[in-house]
């Protein structure tokens, strides 16, 4: 029976040992590839039935012999070096998560911290909850109001309008679904938002609640978006959450039309007002439709519809009016309080009046100092605002932290800049400048007093607050959440940092601040706030990390903040909405609402009261309100919204319908300037110019350089916004003219992107597929009566390794062998000889038949006397043959001349004549020496004979230690000589009787090891086995031991020859026949499922291949990158640098590279089968006797590696003539392999003859040009023939290329990043050649990167020859350069002072530097082009540049083991081997069980994969991810998390590691797969 544990163990070899194991992939047997033996399994003997002629067995009795002999020493069963601990690692490790899994299943959403989840994976994890459960009453009713007419939800905050929502959304989908398979047009909902913040926020609500396809888009994800992109979006989902602006576009770009619209639900309903997307979204394109039933349905939700200090009624009636909605709300407001928990108490709390406005004395100085200053006047007049509301603390905190030293360098830079704009320079300039210096010092060194609960220090307000604030401490302590709501985010922020002061402090309040997105020059903290960082504020605040929130209107109207049960108006609002919308966050049971007002300001009590009784009359208006009322009531109609857009045009596009107005023209225009070809540091975008003309203003737009149409006029207008409106107008109407705008009015030149967007130019490296593999070559396949014979001599280097003596074998072929670069056997621990193949001169004239008759048999003969096959073929079948030859080892076969010479006649006439050698038992001693032995009936038993044994008869006892035999009938045979001897079966022995007085003869059991070529054999593998015969069973072969003993190796010799064959094939399918056999091998081996996965364990690794094709795959797919951009530069000369990039990532992207190795059949030839005993033996003969061959026609391989595998080849063609000093070979690779008409050189020359030089690299150089050029020749060595082609390399994109006729240095900076890449990895490749892929890529990014390349390019003075019209980069270059010199004499001091000359100082100082301006990298490239180019194409150039002034700087790569050691995994390894010298250790990944499975994102069911850092069998750490891949870097982070503060001593006391040090260096390498 075929056992599982059996069938795991057959169908691939061992994996390697190593710390990196996936469980999550399972193991796959093909129903006709499971074979009946072993495969992977090259120890287990070759026992077969076809090879015993035996009838059934018996059972007998086993009989004791006479004597027991000890001859073979016992040999303990041989631990698998790594297997053993490994299985009891992964044991461990499964019972660790068997203990742990009711907490994995429900925590793994927790193992990520927040910080490193996406915002959707963050909005999740608060807005993943169920809704659609139990729908209250009144929701039910407008739920079906909501069905029948457009509806306006007026509800309170926290009343469940968005399950309205969702309600009517599903029944929406599900009514569109049973009108879609009535053939009904598609249409689909959109859900609409005001803010990107909601978008995330309602799609996680809406994704939990729907069970159908729901997209959420915002500006930031669409961007440029096609037509096809918007199609695809609405055919493949059913509704869409989006901002309104969004749906606004899709409309007027004609994307979608609103008849295919079913539902508009208006979140925040009451924005519609004015010229808010809502509102341009109805009257532009809502109400033009005319038959009101292709209208879509509305909804509209709103705790409020106002928003402004006017009636609540009028304010009402105009919403229902503009959204054509009625209002719905409950009748009776009890109905809320018995669901909705709203504050249950509402205070006004009292402050003094505050005082006039003053400042501080710190103000006043600063105001003298900076208060002329444009970028002080918003400050300043924060601080005096402030001083008066909050207390003169909170002036001078400001400024403390306006100045803080940290900033300091960037607030310069921004006063400066704002004193450009002013046109302020020269000494005026100098002035302000110092004038700022004067103030940063100032605040510097001022005493700064600490805060306190006075009105010296802060203000009445600000005391309260904090007195409200402690005593609601006081009462629930940390329990209670409170949100403070003010109006700036000075304000926010001051506040916050008031209470983190130590004298402030209040036990159990720990603050945070959340607030907008945008940006304000009043603010000490000027930069963004992500929508990231809000939904991380509001977990820690639901969390109870953060337990009061200091907020903006944020916190209003947006992220759905967690109940909290105090809410105080520090700031109080401006309007009924605000008021509502707030007090709504107050939703927890005995909460509390605080109005902070004035005392005795009118105004404010006025406010108070103004927005309590307008909700009451709002209330009461919602109330009475008749069931049967129009949506015309009211007397409003849109000719009221349209009034003051009296006058303005309109365009629509006859063929597309989209449309173009005034307000849309700006936003059309700026999207086509955006989308015109422009460096990536440059914004572009449209200049308007107003003047004032009689009759009001005129206003003419101006576009860019390289726009097509350079500027229109607009009509006159009343106010400038109009003219400018105007003005965009007609240069929109200009641009579709020229057809510049397409029909749905997107720009022409987006056209650019699609080629990489849009192309799917990647594969995934996980897709696999099966294929037709190769197993013989084309050379065996020429068959027929052979006529001559060429032969190859199969030597070995050293014949002692093997154990006996051993003489050449010849392979006799019909057609010349290529010369076979040698290649190792291993016969045990330290026994190896390289095998030769050497051809022999000439060949061997087959004129007598006898010869041929000779080979033949002899061929045959090896195959059946020492294989065990029996095959009946004639000569003409026979692929090739094999003979003996008379000289050793040692002789030189290359100066024969004639192959016959050398054939050992009188071997091939001995075995011809004697099919065995016959024997009796008078023969003399000397008979039973060096002869070889076969057992007929047991094809796996093979002997040498060494001597008669006169002390022993055949019916001894066999003696201790010999090998039992694995026939049956030895379970009840006697277990003497005679029946060690006899492996007949038991029925069979009956009719087989021997004498029992006959010689014994002393003899060893050959191992039946068959590869020899996987090193990992040991001397227990192919070990001799003494043991003691009588022959009378057995055959006495005619072939001569030396002979045997030779042609045991045959099977990996000729396994090998067929895969340099096969490789060789393939190489002249290709016609890159100069690519020599262990190249072509080595580019198209494939040893493992994951060979592309360089730290991690290798996947069915399969032993004795050879070499891989990773090294030259790197290598090759540098010189791939280099062929591509010198051909796409070449023959594009008018195309800019993203054009080039386009073009060249279509030529070497790896779909391209696939698809023509699938149209050539290149998958073929791919080696990823290691040696197997069954299919090495020819094909196309008669099998007569023996187990029948294994021949598998189909492989497995992964697209990404067919992909690789070409790489692979390029670098074979590259290396095969780069000694010579010509990449010609590769060239031709390269072009066989992209298959394009932009890369169709066969020679390097050719470059350079299809390179037409342009006009401004030939024109006469001038002064500055001639000079620049010898001062480079000083610095460089390299002497220009075109010094405008210097200039060029060095002239940055912003500066003005009329100026000197010349081109940035951009498309220089393409084809010199590829030359760059090239000689730098060639570099590493050639000087490490032991290194594996992972640490030449990790050790080529110190080279390559840009914070190397700008060190390098300040060293080399690149930095001041570049010409620029950009103020901010012309101030980066200067700090960046001045920071690189001061690290560079540091480093030469400390050089001198270790006692070092001042020139052997530390190359890798450049890695402490800040992040240096990316132009710096880019002169460095285009300057290496810029050689190139000028010196004819040379590439000697380029290696010269490098040698020169790169490689100094890495002549020591141990200075960047840190650099490249950046990724967790590959530290964790270096950790473990170089600090704790520990080699029990593994990181294993597993797939856990879906069930109770959350993913990232928190979707239910989806795989979830654990991983684990093992250390002594012990789970040390874990981490839980969507795939191995992320689970493995989050658990190495972990594990260096605990380690990197741990001492090697404490190390090994708490984990017990007792790993001996002297393993670590010959072993941890293998065992782990590090890049060192």
């Amino acid at each position: 029976m075929f056992r599982a544990s059996e069938a795991l163990r057959s169908a691939s070899p061992l994996q390697p040992e190593g710390d990196l194991m996936d469980f999550s992939e399972p193991l796959v047997l093909l129903q006709d590839e499971i074979p009946t033996e072993s495969v992977g399994d090259q120890d287990e003997e070759e026992v077969h039935e076809d090879d015993v002629a035996s009838d059934s067995e018996e059972n007998e009795e086993n009989k004791n012999g006479v004597k027991r002999w000890v001859v073979n020493e016992p040999v303990e069963p041989k631990p698998r070096k790594i297997s053993e601990k490994k299985r009891a690692d992964y044991a461990s490790f499964n019972q660790w998560i068997e203990q742990n899994q009711q907490t994995l299943s429900k925590r793994q959403a927790k193992l990520l911290l927040d910080e490193d989840k996406s915002v959707n994976a963050l909005v999740r994890s608060f807005e993943n909850k169920v809704i659609i459960t139990s729908p209250r009453d009144y929701q039910l009713e407008l739920f079906e109001l909501a069905k029948t007419q457009n509806t306006i939800a007026v509800l309170d905050t926290g009343s469940g309008k968005t399950l309205i929502a969702a309600l009517l959304l599903r029944w929406t989908i599900e009514k569109e679904l049973e009108d879609r398979s009535k053939g009904v047009p598609k249409r689909i909902a959109f859900f609409l938002v005001d803010k990107v913040a909601l978008v995330f926020q309602q799609h996680a609500v809406l994704t939990c609640n729907l069970d159908y396809s729901v997209e959420k888009l915002c500006g930031e994800m669409v961007g440029g978006a096609s037509h096809a992109f918007w199609e695809k979006t609405f055919g493949e989902n059913m509704a869409v959450v989006c901002t309104a602006e969004i749906l606004s576009l899709c409309l007027h770009h004609a994307h979608i039309r609103m008849d295919q619209i079913n539902l508009l639900i208006f979140d925040e309903a009451h924005h519609t007002k004015k010229n808010h997307p809502y509102a341009r979204i109805i009257k532009d394109f809502y109400v033009s439709i005319e038959e009101v039933e292709k209208r879509p349905r509305i909804l509209g939700m709103t705790a409020s519809p106002v928003d402004a200090q006017i009636d609540p009624r009028q304010a009402a009636a105009e919403l229902e009016a503009l959204l054509h909605s009625k209002i719905a709300t409950v009748a009776d407001p009890a109905t809320l309080q018995l669901t909705v928990c709203k504050p249950w108490h509402e205070s006004v709390v009292m402050y003094d009046r505050q005082p006039i406005d003053w400042e501080t004395d710190l103000q006043k100085s600063l105001r003298r100092l900076v208060g002329d200053h444009d970028l002080f006047q918003k400050p300043l007049n924060f601080c005096k605002l402030a001083t008066a509301e909050m207390g003169p603390w909170f002036s001078d905190r400001f400024w403390q932290l306006y100045f803080r030293e940290e900033g300091a360098v960037a607030l310069e830079f921004k006063a400066e800049r704002y004193l450009l704009l002013e046109r302020i320079v020269g000494k005026t300039l100098d002035l302000r400048n110092q004038q700022l210096k004067h103030a940063q010092e100032l605040v510097k060194n001022y005493h700064f007093k600490k805060p306190a609960l006075e009105k010296s220090s802060l203000s009445a307000k600000v005391i309260k607050l904090v007195k409200v604030l402690q005593d609601q401490v006081k009462v629930s302590g940390s329990d209670r959440k409170c949100i403070v709501f003010v109006k700036q985010r000075n304000t926010a922020h001051l506040l916050a940092d008031l209470l983190e002061q130590p004298e402030m402090k209040i036990p159990g309040l720990e603050v945070g601040v959340l607030v907008g997105g945008g940006r304000t020059d009043s603010g000490y903290a000027n930069q963004s706030i992500s929508f990231k960082q809000q939904v991380l504020t509001i977990l820690k605040f639901k969390r109870g990390d953060i337990n009061c929130l200091f907020a903006t209107s944020v916190a209003e109207e947006g992220l759905d903040i967690p109940d909290c049960n105090v809410i105080i108006r520090f700031d109080l609002y401006d309007t009924l909405i605000q008021y509502i919308q707030s007090r709504g966050r107050a939703r927890q049971e005995g909460s509390l609402y605080i109005h902070m007002a004035e005392r005795g300001n009118a105004q404010h009590t006025r406010r108070i009261y103004m927005n309590k009784s307008q909700e009451e009359v709002l209330r009461k208006f919602c109330a009475a309100m008749p069931e049967d009322r129009r949506l015309t009531g009211n007397n409003l109609n849109m000719d009221y919204f349209l009034r003051k857009e009296k006058g303005q045009r309109q365009y629509t596009v006859p063929e597309t319908g989209a449309r173009l107005n005034y307000s849309q023209s700006l936003t059309c225009l700026a999207t086509f300037v955006a989308s015109l070809p422009h460096p990536a540091e440059i914004a572009l975008h449209p200049e308007y110019a107003v003047t004032a003309v009689p009759g009001g203003f005129q206003c003419e737009v101006i576009l860019p350089q390289v726009s097509p149409v350079r500027s229109a006029i607009g009509t006159v207008h009343g106010s400038k916004a109009v003219a400018k409106c105007s003005a965009a107008f007609e240069m929109c109407l200009a641009l579709i003219k020229g057809k510049y705008l397409d029909g749905n009015l997107r720009p022409i030149f987006t056209k650019q992107l699609p080629a990489m967007r849009n192309a799917r130019l990647a594969i995934s490296s996980k897709k696999k597929d099966q294929y037709g593999i190769r197993m013989k070559p084309e050379i065996w396949s020429a068959v027929g009566p052979p006529t001559e014979l060429y032969a190859m001599a199969l030597t070995l280097a050293n014949p002692a390794a093997l154990g006996r003596s051993s003489s050449p074998l010849l392979l006799l072929s019909r057609q010349p062998l290529p010369q076979i670069c040698q290649f190792p056997l291993y016969f045990g621990t330290n026994r190896f000889s390289n095998v030769s193949c050497v051809s022999v001169p000439g060949s061997v004239k087959l004129s007598q038949g006898k010869l041929v008759n000779l080979l033949t048999t002899f061929t045959l003969r090896i195959f059946l006397d020492i294989f065990s096959k029996e095959y009946e073929a004639t000569p003409a079948e026979l692929p090739y043959f094999l003979g003996p030859t008379s000289k050793d080892h040692a002789f030189d076969f290359a100066s024969v001349t004639d192959g016959s010479t050398i054939l050992d006649w009188k071997t091939l006439e001995i075995v011809y004549e004697n099919d065995k050698i016959n024997y009796d038992f008078d023969k003399p001693d000397e008979f039973f020496k060096a002869k070889f032995v076969t057992d007929l009936w047991d094809g796996s038993r093979k002997f040498f004979l060494n001597c008669r044994r006169h002390d022993l008869k055949p019916t001894d006892a066999v003696p201790e230690g010999v090998v039992a035999p694995s026939h049956k009938a030895w379970k009840t045979a006697n277990h003497d000589i005679m029946n060690y001897s006899n492996s007949l079966w038991s029925r069979s022995r009956s009719r087989h009787l021997f004498q029992e007085e006959q010689p014994v003869v002393e003899a060893e059991l050959l191992p039946m090891r068959r590869n020899l070529l996987d090193e990992t054999i040991a001397d227990e593998d192919n070990k001799s086995q003494k043991c003691f015969l009588i022959l009378e069973p057995l055959k006495i072969s005619a072939l001569p031991i030396d002979v045997v003993a030779m042609a045991y190796t045959f099977p990996a010799t000729i396994h090998r020859i067929d895969s340099y064959l096969i490789a060789l094939d393939a190489c002249r399918m290709l016609g890159l026949t100069q690519i020599p056999p262990d190249l072509a091998l080595e580019a198209l081996t494939k040893d493992c499922d994951n060979t592309d996965e360089h730290s991690a364990e290798k996947i069915n690794f399969q032993g004795g291949m050879g070499n891989n094709y990773e090294r030259l795959e790197l290598l090759g797919d540098s010189f791939l990158k280099l062929a591509t951009s010198i051909s796409i530069f070449i023959l594009n000369p008018d195309s800019n640098e993203f054009d080039c990039h386009v073009k060249r990532m279509l030529l070497l992207c790896n779909r391209n590279l696939f698809n023509n190795a699938i149209e050539v059949k290149l998958e073929e030839y791919i080696r990823s089968m290691a040696f197997n005993r069954r299919s090495w033996y020819p094909e196309g003969l008669t099998l007569k006797k023996g187990r029948k061959n294994y021949r598998r026609t189909k492989h497995v391989l992964g697209d990404k590696s067919i992909a690789d595998v070409c790489e692979a080849l390029i670098g074979a063609a590259y290396l095969t003539t780069r000694e010579e000093g010509t990449f010609d070979l590769a060239v031709q690779a390269v072009t066989a392999m992209v298959k394009d008409k932009d890369h169709a050189m066969l020679t390097w020359p050719e470059y350079y003859e299809a390179y037409k030089k342009p006009r401004w690299q030939t024109m006469e150089a001038n002064s500055a040009q001639l000079d620049m050029a010898e001062r480079f020749r000083k610095r460089t060595g390299y002497s220009f023939k075109y010094p405008r082609l210097l200039r060029s390399a060095f002239q940055h994109p912003t500066y003005p290329s009329a100026w000197d006729k010349l081109p940035s240095y951009q498309r220089l900076e393409f084809l010199g990043d590829a030359l760059y890449d090239m000689v730098c990895v060639d570099h590493l490749f050639h000087r490490f050649p032991g290194a594996d892929p992972q640490w030449l890529t990790e050790h080529k990014m110190a080279m390559v990167s840009n914070q190397f390349m700008g060190c390098l390019a300040v060293t080399m003075g690149f930095h001041k020859a570049i010409v620029l019209c950009s103020q901010p980069v012309q101030k980066d270059l200067a700090e960046y350069a001045t920071e690189v010199e001061e690290a560079l004499g540091i480093a030469k001091e400390e050089a001198v002072k270790g006692g070092r000359a001042e020139s052997d100082y530390s190359r890798d100082y450049w890695l402490g530097c800040s992040k240096p301006p990316k132009c710096l990298g880019d002169v460095v490239e285009s300057y290496v082009a810029a050689i190139f180019i000028d010196s004819g194409f040379d590439y000697g150039t380029t290696q010269s540049f490098f040698n020169d002034h790169v490689r100094p700087f890495f002549e020591d790569m141990r200075l960047y083991d840190t650099f490249a050691n950046k990724h967790p995994v590959t530290f964790l390894a270096n950790l473990m081997q170089h600090k704790f010298r520990c080699t029990e250790w593994r990181l294993i990944a597993k797939e856990l069980p879906m069930d109770d499975n959350f993913d990232e994102e928190g979707n239910l069911g989806n795989p979830q994969v654990i991983c684990g850092i093992c250390v002594h069998g012990q789970t040390l750490t874990h981490a839980v991810a969507a795939s191995s891949r992320y689970a493995k870097i989050a658990a190495a982070k972990a594990a260096l998390h605990i380690l990197e503060e741990m001492s090697s001593e404490d190390f090994r006391k708490i984990h017990g590691c007792q790993c001996v040090v002297s393993d670590v260096a010959e072993d941890v390498e293998a065992l782990h797969g590090s890049a060192v």
